[in-house]
């Protein structure tokens, strides 16, 4: 007989679900900590230093431990946060610093926080709970000439901006890059993630890439205050004494994990370190659609341009490289930045920048050629090489590089990279600033010609050579009122190739024309102007373009408009052509014919007949056009052209032809360089004021309306009238007259040339 044995429970009381719950929740919970750390650890093991603030010691190989200053904590984070910091690969620990106290991480145990070469990675997960001014999370801080590398968040007026800076001596400054958090956003957890390769710096917020930049040089090695955690440095330079110099810390927030390494860290680590499945490219802002920002004028998707520099046509491409800088460098370290483009009108920005030389010093204006036949010799492969002309120079009163010298950077792969001539200079200094070498091919000596600015008032030196390399100065030359970037160019005279003229230019656009018997330049005429408004400088023509096409391009200086992130634009491209006129020899310029990809809606008018008082452009609402309008003045003295604010006037009595309206100009170039002096400045004239007068009883005027631009080509562009406004957006178009006017117009609005090019 087999006796059941009745099996008694597990539990001695009867098991609560509760109790249950809690059990699984603790066993979940510290298997996510198990985890976490194995996790954590395996991310940071090849960091040169990483903490997780469970203490002040460093997870990474060498231990950088920590120095309290103030009231530092160290706490365990609870809840959603603690469950979020482990979800991030952290241990759900942080430290809390509360806007006056730090951590001190000096130099690292073996001086491994002075972090050298072209790799940097920083990891910072942090959380604000008040922001001022300028919030500190990690430091190794001085001025744009002695920083390291700092993570910060930065209050202007309600918006917060995360900042990652990085400091080189190649660029003589630093990089800066930054993101504006959403409101709603300042005060949560982010984890900040900004990297350098040598070539390009990233930062990305939350796994998504929010700002990058071309990014060249070394990362600054020689900067010996220690690396602070919520704190900087108030002074910039680097004795060694920190007694010597004030800490400010304004830090008040939690930070969960601080790393650096010595490394462009891969995506799919950043990823890890992001708590993202992969990083996201597409963050960055939508460029080109902001309230200002010109729809058919070339500028940079963000900070500051001005002269455009070695223009060439290659392979189908016209290449447009212009003096780019961004913010926290000296004004003499700017790179090439260039962009490119098939019709003049869609342009595309491209990272292959020229940057700063270790030895040079900062990218100056300057030429560049095609060389069709490999005179210079750099031919690789089947690319003919394009060569650059740049002034590389510095500031050496400020211990910034040398003064200018001549050089040369050259390109075999069509212009997408760039090398330095290793024989360079190819000129060297002669006098101060001596700049802007300008280069061109003369058919009749067989030799290449540069143009170079000598820096003494109005003087220009001519230069020879038959390979691109060696050069002979030839002659100087005096010219008044032409001073900077020069162009020296020859011209077909009313388009007959057998009767060249030379046109000696200066960055206000002013010209002689003259002859060049291949050593020296004969001036026929006296100084012309070339532009009659306020904001056109240092035009330059395109080498190789095609058809023999003579193609120009200028920098517009001018103000910053408000809250853009772009500073400064182009003029549109325009053709030039020597023409013989009533007046004597003259330099016409119109809009390229490449305007036409834009054109939109069309309005055509065919003698039509305007009252006085009438206004035929009332329907007009839009802020780009091209209006050409050819305007018969027999019975009136006078009309009104109104666009947007601004108003061009003519007078009949006077021939004299003016712009008014809300000028917009930089202060820039100052009077002794300025193209044309008005006598009797206004507000009917402040926006340029020139000589005109009618053929035929006949004014001919073709304009460019974009959102702060007005180009206007008189009689064909015998005169020419540049100027950026501000527009007034409670006026449209208007066009009246004392009298009746007869009037022939044509007239398009224009679509904007960014539409596939936000990004």
């Amino acid at each position: 007989m087999v006796t059941a044995l009745k099996r008694k429970p597990v539990f001695s009381i009867k098991p609560k679900p509760f109790l249950m719950l809690r059990v699984l929740c603790y066993l979940s919970v510290c298997s996510l900590l198990l985890l976490s750390c194995n996790y954590k650890t395996s991310l940071v093991q090849d960091a040169v230093a990483a903490w997780s603030f469970a203490d002040q010691n460093d997870q990474a190989g060498f231990n950088s431990s920590l120095l309290e200053q103030g009231s530092v904590k160290f706490l365990n984070l609870e809840g959603d946060e603690k469950r979020s910091s482990i979800e991030s690969g952290n241990d759900g620990k942080a430290v809390y610093l509360d806007g006056s106290s730090w951590l001190d991480a000096g130099q690292g145990i073996n001086d491994e926080l002075n972090i050298t070469g072209k790799g940097i990675t920083l990891f910072v997960r942090m959380k604000s709970d008040s922001i001022k001014e300028y919030n500190p999370l990690l430091t190794k801080s001085g001025n744009d000439q002695t920083i390291a590398y700092s993570v910060a968040l930065r209050k202007i007026e309600q918006d917060v901006y995360i900042e990652a800076m990085l400091g080189s001596d190649d660029i003589g400054g630093a990089h800066l890059l930054k993101y504006k958090l959403p409101k709603e956003e300042s005060l949560n957890w982010h984890n900040i993630l900004f990297r350098f390769n040598g070539k390009i710096s990233e930062l990305y917020i939350d796994g998504i890439l929010r700002d990058n930049e071309v990014t060249v040089g070394e990362t600054r090695d020689w900067n010996n205050h220690p690396a602070l955690i919520g704190a900087q440095y108030e002074q910039p330079y680097t004795n060694g004494d920190s007694a010597k110099n004030t800490i400010e810390a304004t830090f008040r927030g939690w930070v969960d994990c601080i790393a650096i390494w010595n490394q462009f860290l891969p995506d799919e680590r950043g990823a890890s370190l992001s708590g993202v499945a992969a990083l996201k490219k597409d963050g960055l802002p939508e460029y080109y659609n902001e309230k200002y920002r010109p729809q058919f004028h070339f500028s940079a998707r963000k900070n500051w341009i001005n002269d455009p520099n070695g223009l060439v046509y290659y392979d189908g491409m016209y290449h447009l490289f212009f003096q780019y800088m961004p913010p926290h460098r000296p004004g003499a370290y700017k790179d090439w930045g260039h962009a490119v483009s098939k019709d003049l009108v869609h342009w595309e920005q491209l990272p292959s920048h020229i940057t700063p030389h270790k030895v040079w010093a900062g990218c100056w204006s300057g030429s560049a050629v095609v060389d069709k036949y490999n005179v210079s010799g750099f031919k690789k492969g089947n690319e003919s090489p394009i060569v650059a002309f740049i002034t590389n120079g510095g500031n050496p009163n400020d211990g910034l590089g040398p003064k200018c010298t001549q050089n040369i950077a050259y390109s075999t792969d069509g212009g997408k990279s760039f090398t330095y001539y290793d024989q360079n200079p190819i000129i060297k200094n002669i006098h101060e600033a001596n700049r802007d070498p300008k280069v061109v091919w003369d058919e009749d000596s067989k030799k290449w010609i540069m143009s170079i600015y000598m820096d003494r008032g109005y003087e220009f030196a001519l230069f020879s050579s038959s390979n691109l390399l060696d050069w002979k100065q030839l002659s100087t030359i005096s010219l008044d009122r032409i001073a900077e970037c020069p162009g020296f160019e020859p011209f077909p005279l009313d388009g007959n190739k057998n009767n060249k003229k030379w046109v000696f230019s200066g960055a206000n656009g002013n010209y002689v024309v003259g002859t060049f018997n291949g050593k020296a330049f004969k001036p026929e005429t006296g100084t012309l102007v070339g532009d009659y408004g306020n904001n056109l400088y240092a035009p330059q023509i395109w080498d190789n373009a095609p058809e023999g096409r003579k193609i120009q391009i200028a920098w517009l200086s001018t103000n910053r408009y408000p809250d853009m992130p772009f500073e400064q634009q182009m003029n549109f491209p325009a053709e030039l052509e020597l023409k013989t006129t009533p007046g004597g020899i003259r330099l016409l310029r119109t809009p390229v014919r490449e305007i036409r990809n834009l054109y939109d809606s069309e309005i055509k008018w065919q003698r039509q007949v305007i009252p006085q008082g009438d206004n035929p452009l009332s329907e007009l609402k839009g802020d780009l056009y091209d209006m050409d309008m050819e305007i018969d003045l027999k019975k009136a003295t006078s009309f009104d052209f109104s666009i947007r604010g601004a108003t061009i006037k003519y007078d009949v009595a006077k021939q004299t032809l003016r712009c008014g309206g809300t000028a917009e100009r930089s202060g820039f170039p100052p009077d002794n360089w300025k193209a044309y002096i008005r006598k009797n400045p206004d507000q009917l004239n402040n926006m340029g004021e020139a000589p005109l007068a009618p053929v035929n009883g006949k004014i001919k005027l073709r304009v460019l309306v974009d959102r702060t631009t007005l180009e206007i080509y008189a009689n064909d562009g015998l005169v020419v009238m540049t100027s950026c406004f501000m527009p007034d957006e409670t006026k449209h178009y208007a066009l009246t007259a004392d009298e009746t006017i007869n009037v022939e117009a044509t007239i398009h609005s224009l679509k904007s040339a960014w539409t596939l090019n936000r990004k």
